[in-house]
């Protein structure tokens, strides 16, 4: 499926959405049931069958879908059809393609602009606006553990700061329940948006495997607008942000000092780490640690140099102290680790 093909087949109508720009209702009581939360009544959909075509519009239809086709779903929202409060029992992530939508979510109202990106977490009550012709919004829904283990979960030995944004991400979704990122000054956002659809709709013999990397680039240029979010946010609060004493470390992790940051940031030695510890639950010592053996962990996966010399690229002059940690950080000694992510001859 090229992109034209793809843009052709959102903006046309469905026949529900023909009948609803008409001004018939889809009723909701009739066929969804209600539940109690937090002292209030909402809908419950369920993520099979018809129930969830009720509100939801271009539903892949083949039988024999790849294992990953079908364990997510991803339709384009209804338009002229708000949708009331309701929840799911999935990780949903809205993505606006076109225009605008309004949404209350958990209380709070909230529109969402072209190009930003939604992740709302299991059993988040929200509603949705009536979407005019031109908003066209993305809903794609996945299990949480799929979203842990084989999304985020892929970033949290890559770097401190990606295991940072990781455990800030799924804190915000357990206090907060929903993530709101402002990527619309985000190309790749787009574009991986654009793949992810035009393989879903149009799966090749390789799907999974696409799908699957192209859903991991998505999330890492999701971590990347956060940060600028996160960065601002503190900001705007007068605070010193830790995003960029943790980029520093990855930077100079090899011959840096808790003293050397200190007096780079104008902050005292103490203070770093009292910062460190709040956002990342790390000492200094410990950040630095893990930075040492998550780049080990990298050349041990993606080059052929020998272990010795990456334990010294990385800092480490003793090799017994080297093999330790890395055994206490992974589970297993630097080669089983090698061999165990070796590709596939």
């Amino acid at each position: 499926m090229e992109i034209s093909q793809l843009n052709s087949m959102l903006i046309r109508l469905s026949p529900s959405e023909e009948r609803y720009r008409r001004g018939e209702r889809y009723d909701w009581e009739r066929e969804h049931r209600r539940v109690s939360l937090d002292g209030r009544s909402v809908f419950r959909i369920e993520q099979s069958g018809t129930v969830d075509r009720s509100y939801r519009e271009l539903e892949i239809t083949q039988t024999d879908c790849p294992p990953l086709l079908g364990s997510l779903s991803l339709r384009r929202n209804s338009r002229f059809n708000p949708v009331p409060e309701h929840v799911h029992e999935n990780i949903e992530i809205s993505y606006v393609y076109a225009g605008n939508c309004p949404q209350v979510i958990d209380g709070h109202p909230v529109t969402l602009r072209e190009n930003q990106v939604l992740l709302l977490d299991t059993n988040c009550p929200h509603a949705i606006g009536e979407l005019g012709e031109g908003d066209i919004m993305m809903s794609l829904v996945l299990n949480r553990d799929f979203l842990r283990s084989s999304l985020l979960g892929t970033f949290t030995h890559e770097s401190i700061l990606s295991q940072f944004f990781v455990n800030a991400l799924n804190d915000e979704t357990d206090h907060n329940r929903y993530v709101r990122f402002h990527a619309q000054r985000s190309r790749r956002v787009r574009r991986y948006f654009q793949e992810i659809m035009c393989e879903y709709f149009d799966p090749s013999n390789n799907a999974d495997r696409v799908l699957l990397n192209l859903l991991q680039l998505l999330f890492a240029e999701l971590i990347s607008v956060y940060e600028e979010d996160y960065v601002k946010r503190d900001e705007n609060h007068g605070a010193i942000s830790v995003i960029p004493i943790i980029r520093y470390i990855e930077k100079h992790y090899r011959t840096c000092t808790q003293e050397s940051v200190a007096e780079h940031f104008a902050v005292s030695p103490n203070y770093v780490t009292v910062l460190l510890k709040r956002h990342t639950g790390m000492t200094y010592v410990q950040a630095v640690q893990a930075q040492r053996l998550g780049h080990a962990a990298s050349m041990l996966r993606n080059t052929g140099r020998t272990i010795d010399d990456i334990a010294r690229e990385v800092g480490y002059e003793n090799q017994s102290f080297f093999y330790r940690k890395f055994r206490a950080q992974y589970g297993m000694n630097p080669a089983a680790y090698r061999a165990q992510h070796q590709p596939a001859s």
